[in-house]
């Protein structure tokens, strides 16, 4: 078993990816997010999760939590934007 970042992930393919912390500050980032929703960078975040997941691939796992260092935490937003959550 081999544990990658989004970005050392890019160009390779695996049967089966975890996605761990998908949280608002994280993914999308705390910058990225504070640049505004239509910033190049929120683009990026959104197209850095998409690179994670490839076709040929057999299993996608995402998860969150809501504390994360006793800090608390909500979903990211591209959880929702995939339909895996319900609307605010």
């Amino acid at each position: 078993m081999r544990l990658f970042t989004i970005h050392a992930s890019k160009g390779k393919e695996f049967d089966y990816v975890y996605l761990v912390g998908l949280v608002e500050d994280e993914l999308p980032s705390f910058q990225s997010i504070k640049k505004g929703d239509r910033s190049p960078e929120m683009e990026r975040g959104t197209s850095e999760l998409l690179r994670c997941y490839h076709p040929h691939s057999k299993s996608l796992t995402m998860s969150y939590a809501k504390l994360y260092r006793g800090w608390q935490k909500h979903p990211s937003r591209f959880l929702r934007e995939m339909g895996m959550l319900g609307r605010k």
